[in-house]
């Protein structure tokens, strides 16, 4: 994060700190009269967004904090293109619209926020006034002439170039294959980027093994990989730290359809310390899941990779 070219740096991180404890004492689910409490820096009182608006400034800083975006109540008109969930065909990019007044302040606070690569929190709406939060994102691209910006999720901010840029750099003839496959694998970490942050919002920041707060440590693990077709959607993930999505992904652990662990017998016969003890311990328990069904992984995914891991124990 380039704090040092950020003015609202301060305010910034004191709002990322806040907005964490919301969402775990939440559990993902923060209804909006708690994040109409705002938060408090230096004595002052601060608000993380506002109701009527959805790209928000708050008055003591000079660039944008949050987007926000709401869930259409049955019946009523989609007004927004960002109220559907979808991402960027040719980026892996998350699309927000602007205000249509080319000119309105909001957009300008959020142009500012671009220009200066300052990180931002998106509440997204989830049910009638309960929203999730994904931070840090960054506008990547923004496009006043299609009324809309495309933003990335933490894991694709450090990239080099990102999709967007790039795209807009058409490659020569010596570079243009090299550009491509450029082009495609930063779309994918995009993309997972994207999903990795949905799915430990969804799982309130708690890691869905050992329950703990974990933070910067957990990742948003796909149950069936995308070499094998499936989707990046949340019913697809699970929220693990970087221990138990190793240990998942080398079928040292596995989960059944029916949420119960399942524990290798190389590691539960294995006497190596703490470290693998906290492992053997999670046999024939349950991982903790979302409430929201949407979100709750998928039986149909589930009863795959488990087949892998049993195929793995022969």
């Amino acid at each position: 994060m380039l704090e040092n070219h950020d003015p609202d740096w301060a305010v910034r991180a004191r709002a990322f700190s806040a907005v964490e404890r919301l969402a775990l004492s939440c559990e993902g689910r923060i209804p909006w009269t708690e994040i109409a409490r705002g938060f408090s820096w230096q004595g002052e009182q601060f608000q993380f967004a506002s109701r009527p608006v959805g790209i928000f400034k708050p008055r003591q800083m000079s660039a944008a904090l949050s987007i926000k975006t709401v869930t259409p109540r049955v019946g009523r008109p989609i007004w927004y293109r960002d109220q559907r969930e979808f991402i960027d065909a040719a980026t892996g990019l998350f699309p927000y619209d602007l205000v249509s007044d080319p000119s309105h302040s909001t957009n300008e606070s959020l142009r500012l926020a671009f220009e200066r690569r300052a990180p931002l929190i998106y509440f997204r709406g989830i049910a009638s006034a309960v929203y999730e939060a994904i931070w840090p994102i960054w506008v990547e691209d923004f496009r006043a002439d299609e009324g809309r910006v495309l933003l990335a999720a933490s894991d694709s901010a450090h990239t080099e170039v990102s999709s967007a840029q790039a795209a807009r750099h058409p490659a020569g003839t010596n570079d243009i294959h090299e550009r491509s496959y450029s082009l495609r694998m930063t779309k994918h970490r995009n993309h997972q980027a994207w999903f990795s942050s949905q799915v430990r919002s969804v799982y309130g920041y708690r890691c869905a093994f050992s329950n703990l707060p974990l933070g910067r440590l957990l990742v948003g693990a796909h149950i069936k990989s995308d070499e094998a077709g499936g989707p990046a959607s949340v019913s697809n993930g699970i929220c693990m730290s970087a221990l138990h999505h190793a240990a998942y992904d080398s079928d040292l652990i596995g989960v059944d359809p029916d949420l119960k662990v399942h524990v290798s017998r190389n590691v539960v016969e294995a006497d190596d310390g703490p470290l693998l003890a906290s492992l053997q311990g999670l046999d024939g328990k349950s991982i903790r899941v979302p409430v929201e069904r949407r979100a709750q992984p998928d039986a149909a995914f589930l009863a795959w990779r488990f087949e892998r891991f049993r195929a793995a124990q022969i």
